[in-house]
């Protein structure tokens, strides 16, 4: 009997655990889709640059303890772009919740001409 009390004991503590971790995750695509509107509030609609056509450019970054941004490369053929990038969103805050610390994200960038 006391063994039988021990076992459902244990068994209601992990379910307990299993439960309460998966309700205070927030979803991994709408955490990310938060974070790229975040970045492209920051960035802005009007970057000021003279670009002959239409291009693409990935910016990889990760979050640091302090909820910035770290730039770590932006793949553009544009380098006057790869400077602007730079210069907007290093070390800015960001205030969307449930970001990985230290992960690396790559998010894609089209560059309509105007």
């Amino acid at each position: 009997m006391r063994n039988l009390k021990s076992i459902i004991a244990i068994l209601l503590f992990s379910f307990t655990i299993t439960f309460s971790a998966n309700a205070s995750e927030k979803d991994p695509s709408k955490v990310t889709t938060e974070l790229r509107s975040e970045i492209v509030n920051i960035l802005g609609n009007k970057i000021p640059l003279e670009v002959d056509s239409s291009s693409s450019a990935e910016v990889s970054f990760m979050i640091n303890n302090k909820n910035e941004l770290v730039v770590i490369s932006v793949d553009s053929n544009l380098t006057s772009f790869n400077v602007f990038v730079k210069e907007k969103l290093n070390y800015k805050k960001i205030a969307t919740k449930g970001i990985q610390k230290g992960e690396i994200y790559k998010m894609p960038i089209k560059i309509n001409k105007v």
